[in-house]
């Protein structure tokens, strides 16, 4: 009977010990050692990708094309240079989201 007791004491002191989360102390000063062993300098300054460089020249040239195209857009549907003014127009609306959209990081 003593074995079974001693082997239940046992069990009783393993579980309690398995219960107990273990305290994690970091020593003194810690955050500062690691603080001063980081390379000092600023940060790399953001580059521009492809795509947001592609869309940036888009954007000029829509509004180039936009500023040639005016002498000739007179209102009217029939007008070939007015319907591709208006396309221009959709294409630089489209970029301008597209550049947003990126500069907030959604795309």
């Amino acid at each position: 009977m003593s074995e079974t007791r001693e082997q239940a004491v046992l069990e009783a002191a393993i579980a309690r010990a398995l219960e107990q989360r273990p305290q994690a102390m970091p020593p003194e000063g810690f955050a500062v050692r690691v603080a001063l062993s980081l390379p000092v300098g600023s940060p790399r300054p953001r580059r521009w990708s492809a795509g947001k460089a592609l869309a940036g020249v888009a954007a000029v040239v829509l509004a180039v094309a936009l500023f040639i195209l005016a002498p000739h857009a007179g209102p009217s549907f029939s007008n070939v240079a007015f319907d591709v003014e208006l396309v221009v127009l959709a294409e630089l609306g489209a970029v301008a989201w597209v550049l947003a959209r990126m500069q907030d990081g959604r795309l």
